[in-house]
């Protein structure tokens, strides 16, 4: 598919409504807009060849392979994230260690050659061979460990052929230093996060980002998203982290609580209704996107409060074993809900633009949610939202309490989101 990307948004559309958009996300039709509304959905031929273009591209292989980069490396962090760490601080370690033996021998024996030299270049190239397996390609460790080794492999040459001990050794405990320095846990909560997130995940959660630099910056930093993977007891938040150097902690944002804990999955499950479906689940991610809170040396405006302040917009992916059981399983949805027409969540594509601008989702609705139970909205006896299905995934978004034609903007950072290609 082809991609009408959003720079006619801008990053100043309005704010997401936390998927339950009350009265200030709703825009009442006049009589200009109920005309207009009825000519783009009613049954023309037009429209008919629009919903049988929609069939035909059940597929949506654009969002599909988008949202299979998404999950995957979401599982990654989740199941993989800590073994591939530790396999990297035993390698790094492991050359601190070398290092430490050399200079042991060196003292010891009052010489040196180059061959001890050559041994341990091999024992640094191995450790970034090990690391960058272990890494990548999430994180990029190897080309640092490999210039580290290089960069003072080269001086220690140098000094082992003059025979010069004493500046060997100057020499190696600059080696060791430098390992020293990314061999510990507090490197690698900088280097390699896993909260927050803001390696490739987090550009693939906002993808396609923009080409230019301040525009593709802008977008990142102002962009918050909570990450759940439910199916593995996996959460976390995905953003840029804040500059600590720049802004007293005083001056950064205080987000309290867990992204996307148990009462709002439960939440945001019942909310999307019988879009629910575990029944051969093989997983099940939830991606909460929400306006980033800014540093500011103003104390008394800086963010301090729970993620679920921030009004984000959620978006639930259920991934199935095959496309053909995700399709058995979005025709039970629609079966037990209630579809109207097609459209586009791209804000910047009209659905008349047809599949090929941006991906149609069903318009669906259901009543099974009660707002005196769940706590949605004041008139959420009805929920309103969008459903797709993309390869083996089905994803939802966008149930609100209000009509689909009765708000706007309500995409807010969502706009920013690989779901709207």
């Amino acid at each position: 598919m082809k991609r009408t990307r959003r720079a006619v948004l801008g990053v100043g559309l309005a704010a997401g409504l936390a998927g339950c958009l009350g009265a200030e996300g709703v825009r009442y039709p006049n009589d200009e807009d109920a005309e207009a509304a009825v000519d783009s959905v009613g049954t023309t031929g037009e429209d008919a060849d629009l919903d049988a273009a929609v069939d035909d591209d059940r597929d949506n292989d654009a969002l599909a392979e988008a949202t299979r980069r998404v999950v995957d490396d979401t599982h990654w962090f989740a199941t993989e994230y800590e073994d591939a760490v530790a396999t990297y601080l035993g390698a790094v370690r492991g050359v601190v260690s070398a290092i430490e033996d050399l200079r042991e021998t060196v003292e010891a024996d009052e010489s040196v050659d180059t061959e001890q030299v050559a041994d341990l270049e091999a024992v640094g190239m191995e450790a970034a061979e090990i690391a960058g397996e272990a890494l990548e390609p999430h994180f990029a460790p190897r080309g640092r460990i490999e210039r580290r080794t290089e960069q003072h492999v080269v001086d220690l040459e140098t000094f082992a052929r003059r025979d010069d001990i004493d500046r060997f050794l100057e020499e190696v405990d600059r080696m060791q230093s430098s390992f020293d320095g990314i061999a510990t846990d507090t490197y690698v909560r900088e280097r390699f996060s896993r909260d927050p997130i803001h390696n490739r995940l987090l550009n693939r959660l906002l993808h396609p980002l923009p080409s230019g630099g301040s525009e593709r910056r802008s977008v990142r930093e102002g962009t918050l998203i909570e990450l759940a993977l439910a199916s593995e007891g996996f959460a976390t938040y995905a953003r840029l982290p804040y500059d600590e150097d720049a802004f007293s902690r005083e001056e950064r944002p205080r987000i309290y609580g867990d992204p996307i804990d148990g009462d709002r999955r439960e939440e945001i499950r019942a909310r999307f209704g019988p879009v629910v479906r575990p029944t051969d689940r093989t997983a099940e991610l939830f991606a909460v996107f929400a306006e980033r809170p800014q540093p500011n040396t103003d104390t008394d405006e800086v963010f301090e409060g729970w993620a679920a302040d921030l009004d984000g917009v959620p978006v639930y992916v259920q991934r199935y074993p095959d496309a053909e059981t995700a399709a058995d399983h979005l025709d039970a949805i629609t079966v037990d809900g209630r579809t109207e027409d097609n459209e586009p969540i791209d804000p910047g594509v009209d659905r008349t633009e047809g599949p090929d601008a941006a991906t149609h989702w069903h318009r669906i609705y259901h009543h099974e949610a009660q707002g005196e139970r769940y706590g949605f909205d004041d008139h959420a006896g009805v929920q309103y939202g969008y459903v797709v299905r993309a390869g083996e995934f089905i994803l939802a978004t966008g149930f609100s309490g209000d009509a689909w034609e009765e708000r706007a903007g309500w995409q807010g950072r969502l706009a920013e989101g690989w779901v709207v290609i």
